[in-house]
């Protein structure tokens, strides 16, 4: 993935980890920053990975869609190999 397509990405993941402390059970308590970055990239990781075993047709071919727009710089992988 490009480092901008990855800061994009990061940019929303980073909202969203924040929100964990403007819950009730949170709000009182400092924020982390490191602690909210390590949420983002998580976050970030599960969000744009492809899901593709429950996939409708329509999302696989979205899902090749990108694949063939990416010029070969898929760095993830739907199957783990050892």
């Amino acid at each position: 993935m490009k480092k901008e397509e990855h800061e994009r990405r990061m940019v929303f993941a980073r909202q969203e980890a924040a929100t964990a402390w403007c819950g009730e059970k949170a709000s009182k308590k400092t924020m982390d920053s490191n602690l909210a970055e390590e949420f983002a990239e998580i976050l970030v990781k599960h969000m744009y990975a492809p899901h593709l075993g429950c996939a409708t047709t329509g999302e696989l071919i979205e899902e090749i869609r990108v694949r063939i727009e990416m010029d070969g710089e898929l760095d993830y992988k739907t199957i783990e190999h050892d």
